[in-house]
C-alpha cells in the first residue's frame, strides 16, 4: 500500500495576517502600559510588582498580570520574581521612543477607530471627531529630548535673546532655552488652556516666572499677539505645527504666517522650525519607518505634510533665506533656520 504524503498547506498569507495582528496587540499592550504609567516606572529602574499594583488600583493581582505576561512574551519585560517584572534590554532600548506610542497611536485612536466613516464622509474630522490633544502633548513631551538639543543649539547659534515658541505645549523646550543664558526671555503660545496651565507650572517649577510668559491664543496668527508681550521677539521656534496651518489655511495662508514671523523678528532675527519632510515616491516611502503611517494619519486629520524643498520655497516666498538645515533625531524630521536681512547664506 502506497503511503499518502501529508498535505502541505501554504500558510504565508495567514502568517502575514497573524504578523499584523501581533503588531497590533503588542502596540495596544505597550500603549496600555504607557497610559498606566508602567513604562515610565519600569524605565526609571522600578521592578513592577503585580500584587502591589493591584492593591494600588483596588483589583486582584491576576487582573494586572496578563498584560505584563504578554509583554514578557513579546520581549519588552522579563520576570524577576513570581510577581516582579522589569524591562529587558529591548525595553530599555525602546525607552527614548515611548512617546511615539502616544503621538502615533494614542492621540489618533479616536480617529482610526472610525476611519471608515471618515473615508465615506459619514463623519467629519474636527466636527464629529478629533485626535486626543492630551495624548499628543504627553507624547511630544516625552519625545522632546530627542529634538531639544538641536533646537536649543540653533537658538543659541542664532544669538536669540527673546524667543517666541508657537504651540509651546508643556514649555519644556522654552525652559531649556532659558537655561542657556539668564538674560534670555521667552514667550509661549498655545490655544489649549490645559497645555497653558502645564506650561505655567513648568515656568513656576523652573523658577522662570519672571522670564517665561505663557499666552493662550492662536499660534497661527502671530500678527494678533499682543505687541507689548512679543514686540521684542528676535527668534521664533515652531515645531510640528506648520503642516497643520498648511492644510487648514492653504499655501497662501502658510506663507502669510511666515511673512508675519519674518516681520516680527526683523532683519537679523531667526525662524527655527521643525517639520517632518513628506515624500511622493511610494517605492521610497515603503522603506521608511514612521513616515508612511505619519502621512496616512495626517491625511484624515486636516493636516498636510510637505517635502523639504516645498518648505524652503515657502520660506523664500515669505522673504527669508534658509541659513541652515539640521537633522533632528526623529524619523525624517529636520530643523530649518531662516531669516531675512544680514547673515551668511547657506
Amino acid at each position: 500500500m502506497t503511503a499518502v504524503e501529508p498535505m502541505k498547506l501554504d500558510t504565508a498569507g495567514q502568517d502575514d495576517i497573524f504578523g499584523l495582528a501581533k503588531g497590533y496587540y503588542s502596540t495596544r499592550a505597550m500603549l496600555a502600559a504607557w497610559r498606566l504609567g508602567l513604562l515610565e516606572r519600569a524605565a526609571a529602574g522600578e521592578t513592577l510588582d503585580v500584587t502591589v499594583l493591584g492593591a494600588q488600583w483596588g483589583v486582584p493581582a491576576g487582573q494586572v498580570r496578563p498584560l505584563l505576561d504578554y509583554l514578557v512574551i513579546r520581549g519588552f519585560f522579563e520576570k524577576e520574581s513570581a510577581d516582579g517584572y522589569r524591562l529587558t534590554a529591548r525595553g530599555q532600548a525602546a525607552r527614548p521612543f515611548f512617546g511615539y506610542l502616544s503621538t502615533m497611536v494614542g492621540a489618533y485612536e479616536p480617529v482610526f477607530a472610525r476611519i471608515e466613516e471618515l473615508i465615506t464622509g459619514s463623519i467629519v474630522y474636527g466636527k464629529d471627531i478629533s485626535r486626543s490633544h492630551e495624548e499628543m502633548v504627553r507624547g511630544l513631551t516625552a519625545l522632546e529630548d530627542r529634538m531639544m538639543g538641536t533646537v536649543t543649539e540653533a537658538v543659541r547659534d542664532a544669538g536669540g535673546r527673546v524667543v517666541l515658541d508657537l504651540g509651546c505645549g508643556s514649555a519644556r523646550m522654552l525652559a531649556h532655552i532659558c537655561a542657556l543664558d539668564p538674560a534670555i526671555r521667552a514667550v509661549g503660545v498655545d490655544r489649549d488652556k490645559d497645555s497653558c496651565a502645564v506650561a505655567r507650572e513648568t515656568a513656576r517649577r523652573e523658577g522662570l516666572e519672571d522670564r517665561l510668559t505663557i499666552l493662550q491664543g492662536d499660534a497661527g496668527d502671530v500678527a494678533a499677539l499682543p505687541a507689548d508681550v512679543v514686540g521684542d521677539v528676535d527668534t521664533v521656534t515652531v515645531m510640528f505645527l506648520l503642516h497643520e496651518i498648511l492644510r487648514q489655511r492653504g499655501r497662501d495662508g502658510t506663507v502669510q504666517l511666515l511673512r508675519d514671523i519674518a516681520e516680527l523678528v526683523g532683519d537679523g532675527g531667526r525662524l527655527v522650525m521643525v517639520e517632518v519632510s513628506g515624500t511622493t515616491e511610494p517605492a521610497y516611502r515603503e522603506n521608511l519607518l514612521f513616515v508612511p503611517e505619519y502621512e496616512l494619519l495626517h491625511e484624515y486629520t486636516n493636516q498636510r505634510l510637505a517635502a523639504r524643498p516645498e518648505w524652503e520655497a515657502m520660506v523664500a516666498e515669505a522673504g527669508m533665506q534658509v541659513r541652515d538645515v539640521r537633522p533632528v533625531n526623529m524619523c525624517q524630521a529636520f530643523c530649518l533656520v531662516a531669516g531675512r536681512g544680514a547673515g551668511d547664506g547657506r
